[in-house]
């Protein structure tokens, strides 16, 4: 227990819980003086009980003084008074004469009987006193039971409530029935606080080390410890990096840093001896998923490379010249829209590839979407779709094609989405001639694997992107990998978008240098003021100034950073977030039980499929957001209590309404400011950059190109010059990847079986 933490016992006389995650309560103290109680650990207990409550008093500014609960354990005297009381309240169909005759039983030994009562409560047997069907009231079950068993025990070692309910249900899915299961339950955790970590998501390593090393003592070289910590060290600097696999000198590096005792090689040894998900191939270590993603992807990739197929436009060099013009002259409207050579060159070699993998990259504004209206001109006929990693750009896309008569969704939606995975892949392939991905930058590993097992073995993909912008924020540099490989391969260069100052100093970056001199729409700072009242001020007057033109979906406000505490000042969303909140959306209506306003902007943190039931013929009906979509809350709609979220109305920034499902809440954050990796794939009118310093792993050339092509009209810089230039000058960080070479391998070996292999790529191969 903390110096500032302390604990108190106490009647808890009433208590509301809010979306089943939260709670508000008053406790009864022993001096009979009245406390409000508040947290997460209050979810699950029951009135009229009296119970032992560790955490610290608060002094809320609006509510006053308050006590927050980190932990609480149910708390019976051993008495038989009291344990009377509790059976009455805590037992239905028990009276006080049939809960006298319960504690009679136990006399002399009532301690027995409170510690039955604490661990086991469905294991006490009635029978013996009353033939009257006897049931446990209580709100908690045995998953209740056993979280609340692991709270009194490792609570206050800092581990979220939220973590240990998600280990308590696991573990009660370990029991066999047998007696003593909350007992039980703690000796099978309590054995290894490290093997749920492969099996509860929202529970990792450094939550299971907190309550292993200081809750349980757990021996810091045990094997299971070591073995859970190379994984850990594994996934977390594959996920930092962006990493397919880490070489064994990294890893080891990895292991140090979060415990420099340990030997790093005996924890390697230990974890795979262990069985722990990892990989070793000639000196690289993959997390398993990464590792069956990558052989599955080359795999297709390879057959790809392999097959040669019927180009997209099948008739002679004189019909694809008529029908190009033909879409010039169609997409002109009066005006002078022409192909220049190097569009021309590129169209023509997509529609007559034999080749069934086909990339076209580009800097901004250099006419890439607006080749595929050309190619839908052409090759109309033929079954398309269209699609991009974010809602935001499958917006864009859609509106290249709605004239068309075509639409774009993002990979995921176009995937389907089913309680396994997707709805369409290697048994089930999309109904489709040709694919095109846009922002394919932004697709990392395991997309990529799922969209190409959802192709069938002669649909024609092209993937649209900039090589030179952030790559995916998960693992793999899958563009750049594809343009190592013999597919058919086109580069645009010249702008057609802008020619004005933005395009201008976007260029700059991509060749590493920046001068730093403004344009007509482009304004550098010179500085970055400190972070104060009065430093702010000056960077939210450009935000303002700019909402006031655009509206505030149009406008980003972007910095490298996202994490920081809202209450102090820093140049980092978290904070930027709540100070924007609270001038934006000062009177919003509180969401019950969240820290969220109806009318607040948000970003969705996590790919959901949102399930609608069923439409009239049966098919189910889902709605897809995923990571990186924004908007605003709209809505709420309560439960009849009105205490718990139902759903939450949205209205996504790509037209989109969407009755988003209160139990994933968690994945709403504010979105007034935001990272330059969560504006990666949109465009604004205006964009205002706060550019700071960081690791260089980090902030780099790539992080300055994304902010400053996000801009169409102006673009606005916050940055000591000197350190805007350092960032410019430095290399985007490479990727561990071995994919170009695993699909050229595999390709050596289909052509040594006698060509195109057929077999799926699944995970079996």
């Amino acid at each position: 227990m903390s110096a500032s933490s302390q604990e108190i016992v106490g009647v808890l006389t009433s208590c509301e819980v809010y979306n089943e995650r939260w709670g508000r309560g008053i406790l009864r103290l022993e001096d009979g003086d009245f406390l409000v109680v508040t947290g997460e650990s209050l979810v699950g207990l029951t009135q009229g009980n009296r119970y032992r409550m560790d955490g610290s008093v608060v002094h809320h500014p609006r509510f006053g003084r308050q006590f927050e609960c980190k932990v609480a354990a149910i708390d019976i005297p051993v008495d038989s008074d009291a344990l009377v009381r509790y059976l009455r309240n805590n037992f239905k169909g028990c009276g006080a004469v049939t809960a006298r005759k319960v504690v009679e039983q136990y006399h002399g030994n009532l301690a027995a009987l409170r510690d039955q009562l604490v661990s086991n409560p469905y294991g006490l047997d009635f029978s013996r006193v009353t033939r009257r069907r006897i049931s446990l009231a209580a709100s908690e079950d045995l998953k209740g039971l056993i979280y609340r068993d692991l709270a009194t025990r490792v609570g206050m070692t800092g581990v979220s409530d939220a973590a240990l309910r998600k280990v308590a249900d696991w573990l009660a899915q370990q029991l066999d029935g047998q007696a003593g299961p909350v007992e039980r339950a703690w000796a099978i955790f309590s054995s290894d606080p490290y093997a749920p970590v492969r099996h509860v998501d929202g529970y990792g390593f450094m939550a299971a080390d907190q309550i292993a090393v200081r809750g349980i003592g757990f021996p810091r070289l045990h094997p299971c410890r070591l073995a859970a910590l190379a994984t850990h060290a594994l996934r977390e600097g594959c996920e930092r990096g962006g990493h397919a696999f880490l070489l064994e000198q990294d890893l080891a590096a990895r292991i140090a840093w979060f415990d420099p005792e340990v030997d790093a090689q005996e924890a390697i040894v230990t974890a795979m001896e262990r069985g722990e998900p990892i990989i070793a191939e000639a000196g690289c270590f993959y997390p398993r998923a990464l590792w069956m993603s990558e052989r599955a992807l080359a795999r297709h990739l390879a057959q790809r490379a392999l097959r040669m197929a019927a180009p997209i436009f099948q008739g002679g060099e004189e019909a694809l010249d008529a029908s190009i013009r033909q879409a010039e002259a169609a997409l002109s409207e009066g005006g002078t829209f022409a192909l220049d050579a190097s569009q021309r060159k590129a169209v023509a070699g997509m529609l007559t590839s034999r080749h069934l993998l086909h990339t076209l990259t580009a800097s901004p504004g250099c006419g890439k979407t607006a080749l595929m209206e050309v190619l839908l001109h052409v090759a109309g006929d033929r079954k398309f779709l269209f699609c991009a990693p974010t809602g935001k750009a499958a917006k864009v896309l859609a509106a290249r094609v709605r004239n068309h008569g075509r639409t774009a969704t993002t990979i995921h939606a176009m995937l389907g989405a089913a309680p396994e995975g997707h709805l369409y892949g290697v048994d089930n392939p999309l109904d489709a001639e040709v694919v095109v991905v846009d922002e394919a930058s932004m697709n990392d590993l395991a997309l990529t694997r799922a969209l190409l097992d959802a192709l069938a073995p002669d649909t024609h993909v092209i993937f649209l992107g900039d090589a030179d912008q952030l790559p995916s924020v998960g693992p793999g540099d899958v563009l750049h990998d594809l343009l190592q490989l013999p597919f058919d391969h086109h580069r645009l260069d010249k702008p057609y978008r802008n020619d004005g100052g933005i395009l201008d100093v976007v260029r700059q970056v991509r060749k590493g240098k920046l001068d730093g001199i403004g344009r007509a729409d482009v304004r550098f700072a010179r500085r970055l003021p400190p972070c104060t009242a009065q430093g702010i001020e000056e960077v939210m007057e450009d935000y303002f100034a700019a909402i006031a033109r655009h509206g505030m979906p149009r406008v980003a406000l972007l910095t490298p950073r996202r994490k920081g505490d809202p209450r102090v000042p820093g140049w980092n969303t978290t904070y930027l977030n709540e100070l924007l909140r609270q001038r934006l959306n000062p009177d919003g209506h509180r969401v019950t039980g969240t820290t969220l306003r109806i009318g607040d902007r948000i970003i969705i943190r996590k790919n959901i499929a949102i399930d609608r039931g069923e439409d009239a013929a049966g098919q189910r009906l889902v709605d897809q957001v995923v990571n990186g979509d924004t908007g605003f809350i709209t809505g709420v709609d309560m439960d009849s209590s009105g205490r718990s979220v139902v759903q939450l109305m949205l209205s996504l920034d790509d037209g989109r309404h969407i009755a988003f499902p209160g139990k994933d809440i968690d994945a709403l954050s504010l979105a007034y400011a935001m990272t330059v990796h969560a504006a990666q794939g949109s465009e604004y009118e205006e964009v205002i950059f706060v550019c700071t310093n960081g690791s260089p792993q980090f902030v780099h050339r790539g992080m300055a190109y994304t902010a400053f092509s996000r801009a169409r009209r102006q673009l606005r810089v916050w940055g000591d010059v000197p350190l805007l230039k350092a960032v410019v000058e430095r290399p985007a960080p490479l990727r561990n990847s071995a994919l170009p070479e695993r699909t050229r391998a595999t390709t050596r070996h289909l052509q040594k079986l006698g060509g195109v292999n057929d077999e799926p790529a699944g995970d079996s191969v």
